[in-house]
């Protein structure tokens, strides 16, 4: 009797130590998953707090064509986030599209100042002070440190060798905070920047000719990291000029079309584009060209006035935007063109090109007057910041699709 006593407390002792030991495993398993979850905390904290160098990590080995799978998934993080409604039809990022989100927080950390300076692409002589500029150094350095442009545009005299162009142009990549364009304007048939002679545009029947013409050059370039060409300019055929685009575009470097609305824009009415030369534009924006630059042609067709197409909100906004429905970056023609510097200072352009939709403004006459025109502009609400940050969407939307 006592042995079977002493067989049941054993029994009973065995039961009590399996379940406190049951109960000690849950309690350590609490604590485990607490614990993971405040590193869980603490690890998206840090990837908030250092998401411009993560940024910055990943584009450049995005580009080497290194990306590993566990940081591919660094950018499968969603937060929640308010909605952005962005003029002309822009919708807030879809959270499942990691271009939207990494644009959406880029410019969450962007300031005001910062993000206008990003609307300008400037010669490097505009922000150096040098006369000509064919290194990027310490100077270039200091110069984008002060002025985060968005992108610089480069020309013949700026090209010694390719060896020296290449170079220039990956430092002032290091040496840019945010993205950078790197643009140049090289169309059929030129040899600057060491490029080899093709037909010209207009000697360029079929798309086999233009594919080869374009992909050439867009190729060479994108070698010494041109990541935009300012070509190329509208051709006689809208398939032919849609295929352009296509070969610049397929070598990773944006097209920019040349240019809106067209020089018969100068003498035809509104409804007589629309007849005829618009085709051609609406065909290549289906096709998904980057970029159109629109002109300094006085369109009086359009607008009923002298304003120059490039400072117009009815040429940019109610007919590029919402007629034709162009949805990419729209760039103006050169600021320091004559048609512009004999009617308008740096600051009155760049806000009347600003206010009209640009994008972009390309070349202003004086850099620094322009910028802190368009920023004084924004103090007073003449520009609200919510256009400010409809350009930088769209203008970051295309930086990173070739990265990412």
């Amino acid at each position: 009797m006592r042995n079977e006593r002493s067989s049941r407390q054993k029994r009973r002792y065995r039961r009590l130590r399996n379940q406190l030991l049951a109960y000690l495993a849950l309690v350590v398993i609490i604590i485990l998953i607490l614990a993971a979850g405040y590193v869980g905390v603490k690890a998206v904290i840090r990837y908030v707090n250092n998401y411009n160098d993560k940024v910055n990590r990943v584009i450049e080995e995005a580009e080497s064509g290194i990306i590993t799978e566990q940081e591919s998934q660094t950018f499968e993080i969603q937060e929640e986030h308010n909605s952005i409604v962005y003029n002309e039809g822009y919708n807030s990022p879809a959270e499942d599209d990691p271009v939207e989100n990494l644009v959406e927080k880029l410019l969450n950390d962007m300031t005001i100042e910062e993000m206008v300076a990003g609307m300008f692409i400037v010669s490097p002589e505009a922000i150096t002070g040098v006369e000509t500029a064919v290194q990027a150094g310490e100077g270039t350095r200091t110069a984008l440190a002060e002025n985060p442009v968005g992108g610089f545009v480069y020309a013949a005299k700026n090209f010694k060798s390719q060896e020296q162009f290449t170079k220039m142009l990956a430092n002032a990549k290091a040496y840019s905070k945010y993205p950078l364009f790197r643009a140049v304007l090289a169309d059929c048939g030129t040899t600057e920047y060491g490029l080899t002679a093709t037909s010209k545009a207009s000697e360029l029947a079929d798309a086999n000719s233009v594919t080869q013409a374009y992909g050439s050059i867009s190729s060479a370039l994108a070698s010494y990291g041109v990541d935009m060409n300012l070509a190329p300019a509208v051709l006689d055929d809208a398939a032919l000029t849609s295929v352009a685009v296509q070969a610049v575009q397929e070598a990773k470097v944006s097209a920019v079309l040349r240019s809106f609305p067209g020089d018969a824009a100068a003498s035809k009415s509104l409804e007589e584009l629309q007849g005829s030369e618009f085709g051609l534009y609406d065909a290549v924006i289906k096709n998904g060209v980057d970029c159109i630059m629109v002109s300094h042609v006085q369109a009086k067709g359009i607008t009923g006035d002298d304003t120059p197409s490039s400072l117009s909100s009815v040429v940019i906004q109610d007919v590029l935007r919402n007629t034709l429905g162009f949805r990419g970056v729209i760039m103006t023609d050169a600021l320091d063109d004559s048609v512009i510097t004999s009617a308008y200072n740096s600051a009155e352009a760049a806000v009347a090109a600003v206010n009209a939709g640009a994008d972009l403004l390309l070349s202003p006459e004086d850099y620094k007057e322009a910028y802190e025109g368009v920023l004084q502009a924004v103090s007073d609400g003449t520009i609200t910041k919510e256009r400010i940050r409809e350009s930088m969407y769209r203008i970051y939307r295309v930086k990173y699709k070739n990265t990412l």
